[in-house]
């Protein structure tokens, strides 16, 4: 028989891997219906080791905008953040002849380390709009408080600058949503045929509907229904094929297809389409 200590470290090493299987492998099961856990990644949160991940966002199968998303560490605080995404035309002079000239495009939520969703931001920076000159910046800011948002919308024109107190809107308070324009950088728990139903909150769609179609926008609050596919598909990525897990996610006029790694649960790729017709793609490049 081996020593105590001996035998005490084997029981432990094997109540951790079967801790490590229950969390990983059975929990998910129990949590049918639930959407993925909300989690700060540790590489994220450390700021210095990821701080930032680059996509490019095809339209027709081209290059129409950059994209930066990021998690910083909120100034003074221990346990909340701010996820990030950050739009950038790849080539400004093309975009004039364009349908919609885009400058700039951001959006920010607030969020505790447990995912409670604290405040959120948007803002849309367009400079013509079918092919007329209408310099425009829209920025939308609120806070969240007993689960209503209460945004304020401020805009800026060749006319001057006004700001419109909105009427407040019921959101989840959970950071796990799905946001079409704001892809997370990792998912974990998936599993194949895994369902469930997510909250939809996307206060940069609400802000572009509404800077194009004045105060009638987008409403920016709903659900998506998400399924995970039964089989495996590849993903070129860096120049290597990358088994993926690929989810389903199904809402009011908008479909949407999530590629994640099975290895590490990096999303690779991200496809939206709106209305049955405009298609919006974002592929990971680091």
């Amino acid at each position: 028989m081996p020593p105590f200590r001996v035998s005490l470290v084997i029981l432990l090493s094997w109540i951790c891997a079967n801790a490590f299987l229950f969390y990983a492998e059975v929990l998910p099961r129990w949590r049918a219906g639930q959407p993925p856990l909300f989690t700060i990644d540790l590489a994220d949160e450390a700021g210095n080791v990821r701080p930032y991940v680059q996509w490019k966002v095809l339209v027709r199968n081209e290059e129409f905008l950059k994209l930066t998303t990021g998690i910083d560490l909120v100034e003074g605080k221990e346990d909340e953040f701010i996820l990030w995404a950050d739009y950038k035309p790849p080539n400004p002079l093309k975009q004039k002849k364009d349908f919609l000239w885009l400058k700039h495009l951001r959006s920010e939520f607030k969020v505790h380390r447990d995912g409670d969703l604290l405040a959120a931001y948007a803002r849309v920076s367009i400079e013509s709009f079918r092919g007329v000159q209408i310099p425009l910046t829209m920025e939308m800011n609120g806070e969240i408080k007993n689960r209503l948002f209460h945004p304020v919308l401020t805009t800026d024109t060749l006319a001057g600058q006004k700001t419109i107190p909105l009427s407040p809107m019921q959101v989840p308070v959970n950071g796990g949503m799905f946001q079409p324009f704001h892809p997370v950088h990792r998912i974990m728990g998936l599993f194949p045929g895994r369902t469930w139903v997510q909250p939809s909150f996307d206060p940069l769609a609400m802000a572009l509907s509404t800077s194009l179609a004045g105060l009638d926008g987008q409403e920016p609050v709903g659900t998506v229904l998400a399924k995970v596919r039964a089989g495996l598909e590849s993903v070129n990525w860096k120049g290597k094929s990358f088994a993926c897990q690929v989810i389903e996610f199904n809402g009011h006029e908008m479909e949407a297809l999530v590629w994640v790694d099975v290895v590490h649960g990096a999303v690779l790729r991200q496809k939206v389409k709106f209305s049955g017709a405009f298609e919006w793609e974002l592929v990971r490049i680091d």
